[in-house]
């Protein structure tokens, strides 16, 4: 299949080394930038063979089956939308959507055209995530849930002068918790499902969020989320039960090695997932998705990412912060 790819950031460029190498399952055919991109762009294609490049996004459609857009959140739904209905399968950067009813109709538009979108969390799509479902009944009934993904950003200090970029705009939907926080909302809501009630305890800078503690009510147990782009701290995923716990020392995005201890017994250790890039997994799971045409897969992904729209978007209304809801 022929992969196009929309943006030539810092997750571009991550990827692509081995996205054009020999285990991948795409032919990467083209990438488009913006005017302003367009040598840095032309540079990848030159450094790992892509063939085409080009700063207009109907022309990629024309070239490609799957379209992956790597842009600004705030641009995700307008490329998403655009990409759907000339009738390509579409790989979106998380989040899909700043609020959930756009996130309902992304995923209801793939549905009737019957095209393929999935929402690029690469959590889900992990060995070691697979295998925290397999293992979590040691646990036995689960109390508590501590996710932690704080990582101090580059551009903070911008932010702090004065100059804001779209990750640290509200208008642009970007903020601690879209950023960082939905990969953990993503873990725990790919476990256990929607939470009956939310609450977001946020630092608020000029409208937007750097840093919360979002807090999943669920019916016997909760789940505590911390994200932060002000500071940093050691990422920590620990799922608590009456038998055990599951200890994880990785952001939830690159989902690393597990060990459960249990209160009676030896521990246990498992890395499934070491040695391959963070991407590797979901890109071979879309690609298997389309060609097997396993849309039942794609409709539970689509459904889990509508999920995890709607606690989103009720925690940044819970914390106050202003958001755009028609794009």
């Amino acid at each position: 299949m022929k992969l196009g790819i929309l943006g030539a950031g810092m997750i571009v460029r991550e990827f692509l080394p081995w996205l054009t190498g020999p285990e991948s399952p795409f032919k990467v055919e083209a990438l488009c930038s913006t005017e302003r991109s367009a040598g840095a762009a032309q540079a990848l294609c030159d450094q790992y063979g892509v063939p085409r490049h080009t700063t207009s996004y109907d022309e990629l459609l024309s070239w490609v089956d799957v379209v992956y857009i790597a842009v600004p959140n705030i641009l995700h739904v307008k490329y998403t939308r655009a990409a759907l209905e000339a009738g390509r399968h579409v790989i979106v950067e998380k989040p899909m959507a700043p609020t959930a009813a756009l996130a309902e109709e992304l995923a209801e538009l793939a549905r009737s055209k019957k095209l393929f979108l999935f929402e690029a969390v690469t959590t889900q799509y992990q060995d070691n995530y697979a295998k925290i479902r397999e293992v979590l009944p040691k646990v036995g009934a689960v109390t508590m849930v501590q996710c932690n993904f704080s990582q101090y950003s580059s551009r903070y200090h911008d932010f702090c002068a004065g100059k804001v970029w779209p990750s640290f705009d509200p208008a642009c939907a970007g903020g601690a918790l879209m950023d960082l926080g939905v990969y953990n909302v993503s873990y725990v809501v790919g476990l256990f499902g929607s939470p009956n009630k939310v609450h977001y305890a946020a630092n608020i800078t000029r409208g937007i969020d750097t840093s919360g503690v979002l807090t999943m009510e669920y019916r016997s147990f909760k789940a505590v989320s911390i994200n932060a782009k002000d500071s940093s701290s050691p990422a920590r995923y620990i799922i608590q039960g009456t038998k055990g716990y599951l200890l994880q020392k990785s952001t939830a995005n690159f989902c690393g090695g597990v060990t459960f201890h249990p209160y009676k017994g030896k521990e246990e250790h498992f890395n499934l997932s070491a040695g391959r890039p963070r991407q590797a997994a979901e890109f071979h799971a879309f690609a298997r998705a389309i060609e097997s045409e396993d849309m039942e897969l794609c409709s539970r992904m689509l459904d889990t990412s509508v999920a995890v729209s709607r606690v989103l978007e009720t925690a940044r209304r819970d914390a106050g912060i202003r958001f755009n809801t028609d794009l």
